[in-house]
């Protein structure tokens, strides 16, 4: 997510789908069909499903491992002894309520009902997760979600509601993998966040458009999850929505249909994504299926953009840039590390960007005709680097977001070079000397700074340090390793040291110790 400071611009987190439109487009509008009612990758055969749909949940053959353990299967023999109170946490210092280490979920089939003619949304969320062998309830992370029912394994179960939890009683016998069933509703209700970021479910009641905004808590107040960076899944989404509305997903359009009269757009995303990463965008929008977008690697990345209904020829710049900038990235950072890749611009999200998973969201207004090209250069990079650093690899804990940020501003640093539009060195060396005040490090956060000046702008020169102190060719292969050892899981920053000491042969202790760890940083870069 971003927050535009002219004229610098401070980034958070975002995910991407490279989209060119130097190609023929079909667009595609909630009265054009996409194909026959599919068979919905989700959950196993074991749940139970909607009433109010006529698609039936299997998983798709050869389908990935989207947890970053290895897949487990239901057979395991249940523990009679399930008397254990579960870890309500993942040991997350900043946000020791987030997330529980006794829960790995291994999908999420989605289910909502958007009408803008009402108040509520209603949800039907499907969660198949590995669990401890002892716990005796599930936690689930909620914030003010109505719950009406759970259900176990397809059995009626007992439930309770606190403030930050929905606790869900397990039958003595249940396996090591369950599957939970949880009916909901929920008043869209997005606010600022702790970290003074918007985070939740957005309406715009003049245009009945919608968005989410789930970085880095904003999930849980909208559905019911594990709701920490450290947790990925695979997901499906059923979107039900009024006819002519479009319902906009990460993942690939497998199909919409009309059930009862309404629409339903049917999205699954099959690579690992946690929840903060999450796109749900419903609205008068156009999806745009371009041709993929053919690297100079020889790889071809199918490209589905969202754009607002009938202005797709405003943003066909933006869409032409992301063949030259993932060429440029996978030059200096390894192949593209997802399967696909769009952009999606937003009504009435001016000022912010997000890397939501395999296709980044942007504010409409920052990529009119009239908007400078520097801040669009700056945006389309900075997210499209999120794919590798974020995306692709996640952080372990809220504490290593520098991962995400810090790397994907040096690698937006580049991209402005290459472009003619910032100089690298001379920039640099500016935000360097911004850093001569003493205060908290880049590589230690807290919650009201999470998303600040030090994890941007303030955070690129220690990778720029980095890079200085390895040299240009280890440099680059330590951020190529970092995405092809870790892709699909989530890591901490002592992952990340431990493989630049690796590939550096020599200790790196003292370096990082004076750059990441410290608040003041030294006056001068590594000559």
């Amino acid at each position: 997510m971003a927050t535009l400071t002219p004229p610098r611009v401070l980034l958070a987190a975002a995910v991407v789908l490279a989209a060119c439109s130097s190609v023929p487009v079909e667009t595609e509008r909630a009265d054009v069909a996409v194909g026959p009612v599919p068979t919905i990758p989700g959950p196993p055969a074991t749940s139970t499903e909607s009433a109010d749909t006529e698609t039936t949940a299997s998983a798709p053959p050869d389908t990935p491992a989207t947890t970053d353990t290895a897949p487990t299967t239901d057979t395991a023999v249940p523990d009679p002894e399930r008397t254990r109170e579960p870890d309500l946490g993942v040991g997350d210092d900043l946000f020791p309520d987030l997330g529980s280490s006794d829960v790995d979920v291994q999908s999420y089939l989605v289910r909502l009902t958007v009408d803008p003619s009402r108040d509520e949304i209603d949800g039907i969320v499907t969660i198949e997760a590995e669990i401890a062998d002892d716990i005796a309830v599930m936690p689930l992370d909620q914030i003010g979600l109505d719950v009406d029912q759970v259900a176990v394994d397809g059995d009626e179960a007992e439930f309770e509601l606190t403030d930050t939890e929905l606790l869900v009683e397990l039958p003595p016998d249940v396996a090591s993998v369950v599957t939970v069933r949880i009916e909901y509703s929920f008043v869209p209700n997005g606010a600022t966040s702790a970290v003074g970021l918007p985070s939740g479910w957005f309406v715009n009641a003049a245009t009945d458009d919608s968005y989410v905004l789930n970085e880095p808590d904003g999930a849980r107040s909208w559905m019911p999850s594990n709701d920490h960076p450290s947790d990925k899944a695979k997901w499906t989404f059923e979107v039900t929505v009024p006819p002519g509305t479009t319902a906009a997903a990460n993942g690939e359009l497998i199909a919409r249909t009309s059930v009862d009269g309404d629409d339903v757009w049917i999205w699954a995303e099959f690579e690992p994504m946690p929840t903060y990463l999450v796109q749900l965008i419903v609205g008068s929008y156009e999806v745009v299926v371009a041709d993929p977008v053919e690297l100079a690697s020889g790889r071809e990345v199918p490209l589905t953009h969202v754009v607002p209904a009938g202005e797709r020829t405003v943003f066909e710049a933006a869409f032409e840039s992301i063949g030259p900038q993932m060429d440029f990235f996978e030059a200096r950072f390894g192949p593209y590390p997802l399967e696909r890749y769009g952009l999606a611009f937003v009504n009435d999200l001016s000022g912010l960007a997000m890397e939501t998973q395999g296709r980044s969201m942007f504010g409409a207004d920052d990529f009119a005709p009239e908007a400078p090209e520097f801040l669009q250069e700056l945006l389309l990079s900075h997210e499209l680097a999120h794919q590798w650093f974020g995306n692709a690899v996640s952080p372990a804990t809220w504490g290593d977001i520098w991962l995400n940020e810090s790397l994907a501003t040096y690698a937006q640093w580049l991209w402005l070079d290459e472009a003619g539009l910032q100089p690298l060195d001379d920039f640099a060396a500016e935000m360097l000397a911004r850093r001569q005040v003493d205060g908290e490090s880049t590589g230690d956060p807290s919650v009201s700074e999470l998303f600040g000046f030090l994890r941007y702008d303030g955070g690129a020169p220690i990778v720029h340090a980095l890079r200085l102190t390895m040299g240009d060719d280890p440099f680059f292969e330590l951020l190529s390793d970092w995405v092809a050892d870790n892709a699909d899981t989530s890591r901490t920053t002592d992952d990340f040291i431990d493989l630049a000491t690796e590939v550096h042969r020599s200790d790196l202790t003292a370096f990082f110790d004076a750059w990441l760890f410290a608040g003041d940083l030294p006056d001068e870069y590594p000559s």
